[in-house]
């Protein structure tokens, strides 16, 4: 049986965030999973079929970018979206995720973000590393 929505996985350590997306979302026709930190969402990751995941990079405990890491290891073809409400992050944070954004874009922006992950293919994990390998080593020779 094929599911008609696409499942969004939301991690946030902020209630009121997370509750607020999860409505947004699901008011736009998506089901969403949610959790309130790194470890619980990477069980939900691992026990259910999700076409994406919507991050939180400040949280206790394990930072997005680490759960990210984890996530791609595990499944590598689910694009994940990574929020902060902190800037522009450096980009050695941003290696295993898809796309970053500020927590202050408007919702559309967010929801056309999400759409726009759904429906490119992301580059399987390996394909990203190796891509980031060769860049770091561009002039290197031995």
């Amino acid at each position: 049986m094929s599911r008609l929505k696409a499942t969004i996985l939301c991690i946030d350590d902020h209630l009121n965030g997370l509750i607020g997306r999860k409505m947004f979302l699901e008011n736009h026709g998506y089901e969403v999973l949610e959790a309130t930190g790194g470890d619980e969402g990477l069980k939900l990751f691992k026990s259910h079929s999700v076409d994406a995941v919507v991050l939180d990079y400040q949280m206790p405990g394990m930072n997005g970018d680490v759960v990210a890491t984890k996530m791609k290891r595990a499944k590598s073809h689910v694009p994940i979206m990574l929020l902060s409400a902190y800037g522009p992050l450096p980009t050695s944070k941003l290696e295993a995720v898809d796309t970053f954004l500020s927590k202050s874009q408007p919702p559309q922006i967010l929801l056309s973000t999400l759409q726009d992950l759904l429906n490119s293919q992301p580059k399987p994990f390996f394909s990203r590393w190796l891509d980031t390998w060769r860049s770091r080593n561009e002039g290197v020779r031995q």
